[in-house]
This record gives C-alpha cells, sequence and structure tokens, in this order.
C-alpha cells in the first residue's frame, strides 16, 4: 500500500494508545536507567532506585568525585559519536527538524542511543533534564510505527507529538502538560482527529506512569495544600509583571548562553571527546566545591532535590539563592555546550525556582506584610522559565498545576509568564528550540496561528476561468485552464498561461497538467492534500466527482487560487 493512503481513526487510535504504552513504560525505564548510573557513580551501588527529590550522600568519594561526570562524558561521547550524532544535545529541535523537514521519520537507534547517553549524562551528574530525552523517545517511537503502518506525512506527524506528550505526560504524572505540549510546539495542525490521538496517548501513558512511579505530584510540598495559600492581594499581582521581565530577561540570557557556549566548544582545539571531558570537569570542580562549602551537591543532575528545598524553604537566602542560579546556568551551559544528552526542562524549573524564591525574599523584606508566600514567586519563576524558553507557554503553567497539585497559583503565574513570554520575544525571537534549527538554515513556526486554510471551502476560491470542450476543437486563445473531453467525459487538462519571453503573437502556451476531481464542500487544506497526495496540481471541482463529467464541473481551483487564499491568510495572522 502506497504511504499515502490515509489509514482509519480505529487504527490511528490503537496506534496511539501503543504510543502511550511505550510512553509510559520508557519514563519508568529511563528513570531506571538514570538511576542505575547514578547509584554506581556516585554511590558505588547496584541499585536501580533514585529518588531525584532527595539530596545525595556527599561523603563517598570526597574529591575524586570530581572524576564522575569526567566518565560519564567519556562514555555518552563514544554512543553518540559512533551510533547517533543526533542523540546529542537536548532532543525536541530533533523531533521538530524530523516533523517539518524529514516527513516525520527518526531512525529508531536513536530511541536507544538517545536513552543509554542521557541516562548516563544525568545519571552522572550532568545539570540537565530528563524530559528531552524522553519526548525524543517517544517521538521516535512514533516516527518508527507511523513508518512501518505506511501512511501520510500528516498522520505520521500526529503519532509523534503523540509520542512526545505521552513522555511529558508520563514523565511528570501531567497529562494536561503532555497534551498542551504536543498542540503548543509539534501539532503542524490542530484538528479533532490529531487533538484525540494526543489525547489517547497521553492519558495511557499516564496511567502507566503512575502504576509504576506512583499518582503523587512531582513536588510535594504541604504548605500549597492549605485551604487559604494561594490568595493573594490583587495589588499584589502587580508584582509579578516586574517579575515576569525579570524572568523574560534571565530565559534570555538562558537561550544565548546555551549557544555560545556550544560556539565555544565547537572551536576549541581537540575533538568531541576532549572538549565533553573538559566541560564535565569543570562540572566535577562546581559539585565537589558545593558539596565542601555548601553541604550538598544543588546543581549536578536534575536538581530537583533542590528546588523542593526551595518550595518548603529549607533554602530562602536570596544571596545564595541567586548564586545557585547562576552557577545551575553556568552548569548547564558547559553540559550541553561540551556535548552532554539531556533536556533543558529541569534547568528552566531550576533556575525559575531559584530566581522567584530570591525574589520574593527580597520583596518581603521590604514589605514584611505582604501576604504572599515564597514558593508563590518560585512556582511562577518555574513556569515563566520554562514558558518563555521554549514557547510552550500555557504548558508551564498547567504543568506546575499538576506537578505541585495546586491550582490557586494560577493568576500571578499566568500574569508572570506571559509577560516573561512577551519579553523574551521581543529581545530574541527564536526560542531555545527554535534557535538551533535556525542556526542549521530551518525555519519553524512557534505559536500558534488560525487554521485559514481549514476554514476556507473550495467553492469560496475557485474559479471559472476555465474552458470545456471536445476532443478535436481548437484551442483558445487565451490564458487559463483547458478541459478536454470525449462523449462528455474529461480526458485530460491543459495549463495555457502568458510567456513573456516570446513576442506577442505567441501569447499562449499550452502545457498538460495532473488533474483529480474534488467535492465543492471540501476545506481548501483538504484539497491541498488531495493534491499533494496524488501529485496532481489542477482540481476540478463537481458535485459529482466520482462521474467525471465534463459538464458537472463547476470550477477549478490551481496554484493561483491557492497563493491568493494563503495571501489572504496572512494579513490576519
Amino acid at each position: 500500500m502506497p504511504d499515502t493512503d490515509n489509514r482509519g481513526i480505529i487504527l490511528l487510535c490503537l496506534l496511539s494508545a501503543m504510543v502511550g504504552v511505550i510512553g509510559g513504560l520508557g519514563a519508568w525505564i529511563f528513570r531506571l536507567l538514570i538511576g542505575f548510573f547514578h547509584n554506581l557513580l556516585f554511590l558505588g551501588e547496584f541499585n536501580l532506585h533514585y529518588d531525584a527529590n532527595i539530596h545525595t550522600a556527599t561523603n563517598v568519594w570526597g574529591a575524586w568525585i570530581i572524576a564522575v561526570p569526567m566518565i560519564g562524558a567519556v562514555g555518552v561521547a563514544w554512543m553518540v559519536k559512533t551510533f547517533a550524532p543526533e542523540a546529542k544535545g537536548h532532543g525536541v529541535p530533533e523531533v521538530m527538524d524530523a516533523i517539518h523537514y524529514n516527513d516525520g521519520k527518526i531512525r529508531p537507534i536513536v530511541v536507544v542511543v538517545k536513552s543509554l547517553a542521557s541516562a548516563l549524562s544525568i545519571g552522572s551528574g550532568g545539570a540537565i533534564g530528563r524530559e528531552g530525552p524522553i519526548i525524543q523517545i517517544g517521538a521516535t517511537f512514533g516516527s518508527v510505527l507511523g513508518t512501518w503502518v505506511t501512511m501520510p506525512t500528516r498522520q505520521r506527524v500526529i503519532l509523534m507529538a503523540a509520542g512526545a506528550g505521552a513522555g511529558i505526560a508520563a514523565t511528570f504524572n501531567a497529562p494536561l502538560g503532555g497534551v498542551l505540549f504536543a498542540v503548543e510546539l509539534l501539532l503542524v495542525a490542530i484538528t479533532a482527529q490529531s487533538i484525540l490521538l494526543v489525547s489517547i496517548a497521553t492519558i495511557v501513558a499516564t496511567y502507566i506512569g503512575r502504576l509504576l512511579l506512583g499518582a503523587n505530584p512531582s513536588f510535594e510540598v504541604p504548605a500549597l495544600q492549605a485551604p487559604e495559600f494561594g490568595v493573594e492581594p490583587a495589588w499584589g499581582l502587580i508584582l509579578f509583571v516586574p517579575f515576569g521581565l525579570i524572568c523574560g530577561l534571565a530565559g534570555t540570557l538562558f537561550i544565548r548562553a546555551i549557544y555560545w557556549a556550544e560556539d565555544k566548544f565547537d572551536a576549541m582545539p581537540g575533538n568531541y571527546y576532549t572538549r565533553h571531558l573538559l566541560g564535565m570537569a569543570c562540572v566535577g570542580v562546581m559539585i565537589y566545591l558545593l558539596q565542601r562549602y555548601a553541604g550538598h551537591f544543588y546543581v549536578q543532575g536534575v536538581g530537583y532535590a533542590t528546588i523542593l528545598d526551595v518550595l518548603i524553604g529549607i533554602l530562602s537566602d536570596p544571596w545564595f539563592l541567586l548564586l545557585l542560579f547562576v552557577l545551575k546556568l553556568i552548569a548547564t551551559c558547559l553540559t550541553l555546550g561540551s556535548g552532554a544528552s539531556g533536556g533543558v526542562f529541569s534547568p528552566s524549573l531550576f533556575m525559575g525556582a531559584t530566581l522567584g524564591a530570591a525574589f520574593g525574599n527580597i520583596v518581603l523584606m521590604f514589605i514584611p506584610d505582604l501576604g504572599i508566600g515564597i514558593p508563590v514567586f518560585a512556582i511562577a519563576g518555574m513556569a515563566a522559565m520554562i514558558g518563555c524558553t521554549t514557547g510552550a507557554i500555557f504548558t508551564a503553567v498547567i504543568m506546575l498545576c499538576e506537578m505541585t497539585g495546586d491550582y490557586h497559583m494560577m493568576l500571578p503565574t499566568m500574569l508572570c509568564t506571559a509577560t516573561a513570554y512577551a519579553l523574551r520575544r521581543r529581545l530574541s525571537p527564536a526560542s531555545i528550540y527554535t534557535l538551533k534549527l535556525n542556526r542549521r538554515g530551518h525555519t519553524v513556526p512557534e505559536g500558534l496561528n488560525a487554521a485559514i486554510l481549514s476554514a476556507r471551502r473550495v467553492k469560496d476560491v475557485m474559479t471559472s476561468n476555465l474552458t470545456i470542450l471536445e476532443q478535436g476543437s481548437d484551442r483558445p486563445e487565451t490564458p487559463g485552464i483547458v478541459v478536454w473531453t470525449k462523449d462528455g467525459k474529461v480526458t485530460s487538462t491543459e495549463r495555457r498561461f502568458i510567456d513573456v519571453d516570446k513576442p506577442q503573437e505567441e501569447l499562449t502556451v499550452g502545457e498538460k497538467s495532473n488533474y483529480l476531481f474534488i467535492l465543492p464542500n471540501l476545506s481548501v487544506l483538504e484539497a491541498l492534500q488531495i493534491l499533494a497526495d496524488n501529485d496532481a496540481d489542477t482540481a476540478l471541482v463537481s458535485e459529482a466527482p466520482d462521474d467525471e463529467n465534463g459538464s458537472s464541473i463547476m470550477g477549478v481551483v490551481t496554484a493561483t487560487e491557492l497563493a491568493s487564499t494563503m495571501k489572504a491568510a496572512a494579513k490576519l495572522q
């Protein structure tokens, strides 16, 4: 069966459920891999269990802890360089690139290499997150499944988005966040079918994740469960505008710093091994110094233990919090810039939490009876940093509510995130994901656009500039579409256009065109898809397309009409 044939909705739902199963199991297996590497390298134990919300013991290796990230660097560099270079980095840009520039196809080997390399990077202390890898893993399985079961590119892309959303949902126990992530960043078109398939995958993945990883929120903070908590004074909400601006600046700094570090490492003499070793040696020195002078590693790995310390008030010194923000920024740039494999969600959460708590504590020094708790600022900062750096602002707000189990802080979180995103877009039009693709010369959209091409009907854009002739008749001398018939049935079409390179007496040139019949009530987008699937350039509009009768033709749709429709749509974007 050719890969342009649409698959039925029942089969697609079953495939989405399979993608969800892999998303849920993948998140669980990936955590076990992280636990294995972390316990082996940091504690010298063979153990798969690892609770990232609890600080790692610091009394095992002493100064030799510096070597742990370096050991991980060697393994990561070998796997990425040998088997799958696209496994390097934070994953999501590779998924977006495959969707927009590679017909939704990702090599299966990426799943294995990305899983092992990212687990080793995080487990050995790299200052990165686990969400980017599981997004790429889920999307890759959706791509592979959509290739094995032949289908059009648009359906394969939906399965990829479903796999990515499933990974997010299972990793953070955030089904709404998973759906919104797919909608905001990966889906090319938001339709009833795409929403259904992504929802099925995220629901299945979340259910499996809850069975295997537990149903509790990512961050359980007793203060957030108090009924009166999160009721901010109306005037206090204003504070989240300047804080949002600060987060917007911090997010822009993070985006630029990541790629600045990448450029600097790429320009260094040596090879991938030596550069990654150097970067992770610096990270090793940082975590050793933090261990010696502050008591914990703090910035290593996903950093959730530090985030929890911030949310429950263990860390409250604003100057130390700002120091942690800076150190995490540097550690993440060293980790990703030198060639590690991991995500940027967790570093964004860490930096947002420390920045928010620092801002809140400074504000409370001047306004002690403010009535807004420090966790509100921390959570708003977490959402703002994710939203402004990735461009997924609704995902960020909803995910933070799901991750903390509290929805009372929606208003300040929304205000802070929207402000940060608006400023980041002003300072840096590209997000942390799209900038990587822009640097390759690839452009992908950021932000949701109205589906005008789905709303316009074929009958609204078709033209009647066509001539229907019986075979053997004389050709017309005017530009337009000529439809040739025999005994009333269409046999061929011919496009006649003005040739500006020829003298006036040769104004028209005949050119055969591939044609097909379509219904007048189809959307312009559906017409485009049918034309693309059949490699045709002319659509004859008829209420009875199966008859292929010349007398039933109402009009014609060509590239000219489609271009005019897209031009009109662009005015509203």
